[in-house]
């Protein structure tokens, strides 16, 4: 079996997607048990938060991808954009 040797960038990323990951599937199934168990409950906050954590993680995966590619680039290419 061989290895593959990630970066510690790759690897801080990896860890803190899994991580937001968790959070966001508990909190969606605790979002989702509240529901069932007092339908009348205002569950709109929750949701906001869930929301609004999705679009800051996706925002900044996104963001770090895209500086990734543009520093390949820059480096394969010699060139600054």
């Amino acid at each position: 079996m061989t290895q593959k040797r990630r970066s510690t960038v790759d690897l801080v990323v990896i860890i803190l997607a899994c991580t937001v990951g968790i959070v966001v599937t508990v909190s969606v199934l605790g979002v989702l048990v509240m529901r069932v168990i007092h339908p009348g409950a205002d569950v709109s906050r929750g949701a906001e938060a869930i929301s609004n954590i999705t679009t800051t993680i996706v925002g900044a995966l996104v963001g770090f991808i895209g500086g990734r590619a543009t520093g390949r680039w820059e480096g394969q290419n010699g060139d600054k954009i």
